[in-house]
């Protein structure tokens, strides 16, 4: 028997020793996998949707944009997305998008269906979709991207190197909340497949007998999709995946009902841009809802030992494999973030939940502000503004995190004091929001928010007095402040927090936070770090100043 060519990574189980598409850390496999799926005849050019050619003297009025296609009874609508847009057709545990023949990626029609039907009212649910008794007269053909959709790139090649390409399909997770919040754990990377930034074409017709288009409201069904593409397309979309250019949340808007019900924060922030798994920079928005998760979770660790119960409040909030969280969020920025190094935006952070979750995660909003930042290395203020002779010494700035707020009403911290009542408000808070009279913390996990396990210093300065000791020795190599044992070996969380909060007068109150549960990581580190900060004048704000001798 000749040999038959091998099966293509794509219609393998993505299981080890197959296709390890889901672990990052399997690099080899994902590149097949994509180069397979994208250019299977390997010449260099991936096929691609052939764009429609539209009817423009068949519009349903002169203000849409839905119209037919030539010779056919399809209508089309094309539509852009500013960021990334996911969805679910894995047959595995991998994301990628649900793939029609060959490979070709597409949104089917039923998802189009049950977004649509969402912004239905019921008379148009009924007209449009069906129920149990009758069809829809509305045929629902999916969505699919046109153009480049696997966003293919040259990168620069290095010195001595073969330029290489890479495709900005290529996603990735990282979930960082049980190894910074729980315990101290190898961090796993995931691989997923999202269209960056795509083109699609959404596609409807009649499916009325001896179809008549009349029969139909062509400018109610666009006004109605797009409507629906208020709420974001796909998954993820609590992270900033999914939404449509031109079609942002209805919360956002100043004149929705629904606006009274969001929070609404402007923020401007720099810090260390996230990469992908090419090795592409990006700004990713979903910074915002991991630091919200990531700290309600230590929160309310300070207050309840029950793991379950803190888990089940968590996943309520920002939702699950299971069900949806309670809150949505939406970062509006005006420009496009061209990331380097390092990323600077300035935008609005929306915020939906119910009246009762609202109060508390603006609570955590603040906190997450206040005391560090969002995004990689949050922890670290930003070197480039506080430590400029930084480059010189190390060559890089690369380093923290530096975010202000032109809102005058959002936090009203000036000094040590402030900021005591504020974590004083915020403990009990959480106990009101767990219904908790006594609280017990979690003891094993290596970030609950307990005055008996965490120490607050502060004071307020021009410029910061304490960011040169996480490089001095022997701070910078210790796995509990400067997270690694070693120079260049990355392998601990550190556990130490640092913040430059900006306050009237152009002064900062600078904050240093500090989790002293875990004793085996702060073994004679603890002591010189704190003495270190007392000597800066830094005092003790909120928490407990451990004790050495045990």
């Amino acid at each position: 028997m000749a040999d038959l060519p091998p099966i293509p990574k794509m219609y393998l189980a993505q299981i080890e020793g197959r296709c390890s598409l889901r672990y990052a850390s399997e690099p080899e496999d994902r590149k097949q996998w994509l180069q397979e799926w994208v250019d299977p005849k390997q010449d260099g050019n991936p096929y691609t949707h052939t764009k429609p050619i539209l009817r423009q003297d068949r519009k349903p009025d002169p203000h849409s944009k839905l119209a037919l296609r030539q010779d056919t009874s399809i209508y089309c609508l094309e539509i852009k997305f500013n960021g990334r847009v996911v969805s679910n057709g894995g047959q595995d545990t991998i994301l990628r998008p649900v793939l029609g023949k060959n490979g070709i990626p597409y949104i089917p029609g039923s998802s189009i269906k049950g977004l649509f039907r969402r912004a239905c009212n019921h008379e148009q649910k009924i007209r449009y979709c069906g129920d149990a008794d009758r069809p829809g007269k509305l045929r629902f053909h999916g969505a699919y991207p046109v153009g480049d959709w696997t966003r293919k790139k040259r990168q620069p090649a290095k010195q001595g190197e073969v330029p290489k390409s890479c495709y900005l399909i290529e996603d990735i997770v990282h979930p960082q909340q049980k190894r910074q919040v729980e315990a101290q754990d190898s961090p796993s990377a995931y691989a997923l497949i999202s269209f960056y930034e795509p083109t699609m074409i959404f596609e409807f017709s009649s499916a009325v007998r001896n179809s008549d288009e009349e029969n139909i409201d062509w400018r109610e069904v666009e006004t109605i999709l797009t409507t629906a593409l208020r709420q974001g397309l796909g998954g993820k979309t609590s992270t900033g995946y999914g939404f449509a250019s031109g079609y942002i949340p209805e919360y956002t808007i100043k004149d929705n009902p629904l606006y009274n019900q969001a929070l609404h924060i402007e923020l401007e922030g720099t810090g260390v841009s996230s990469k992908l798994l090419s090795g592409e920079l990006e700004f990713r928005p979903n910074i915002f809802k991991a630091a919200l998760r990531g700290h309600v979770s230590r929160l309310l660790a300070g207050v309840c030992n029950n793991k379950n119960r803190i888990e089940e409040a968590t996943d309520d909030l920002f939702g699950s494999t299971n069900a949806p969280g309670k809150v949505e969020i939406y970062w509006e920025q005006p420009r496009k973030v061209t990331p380097n190094n390092t990323y600077h935006t300035k935008g609005i952070l929306h915020i939906l939940a119910p009246e009762a979750e609202r109060q508390f995660v603006n609570l955590v909003m603040q906190f997450a502000y206040i005391m560090g930042g969002f995004g990689k290395t949050w922890r670290r203020v930003s070197h480039e503004k506080f430590y400029p002779s930084y480059l010189q010494q190390y060559g890089k700035f690369d380093i923290g995190c530096h975010w202000i707020s032109s809102q005058s009403n959002f936090i009203t911290i000036n000094n040590r004091t402030d900021l005591g009542n504020f974590l004083n408000q915020l403990y009990e808070s959480c106990q009101k929001y767990l219904a908790i009279n006594s609280p017990i913390f979690v003891r094993n996990w290596r970030e609950a928010w307990h005055s008996q396990r965490v120490t607050v210093y502060s004071e307020v300065f021009d410029n910061s007095q304490a960011i040169k000791l996480f490089h001095q020795e022997p701070f910078k190599i210790t796995p509990a402040i400067g997270g690694r044992e070693r120079p260049g070996e990355p392998r601990f969380v550190s556990s130490v927090w640092h913040r430059m909060l900006p306050i009237e007068g152009n002064k900062y109150l600078e904050i240093v936070t500090m989790f002293h549960g875990d004793r085996t990581l702060w073994r004679n580190q603890l002591q010189p770090f704190i003495q270190s900060l007392e000597n800066a004048q830094l005092q003790l704000t909120w928490g407990t100043r451990p004790v050495f001798n045990t």
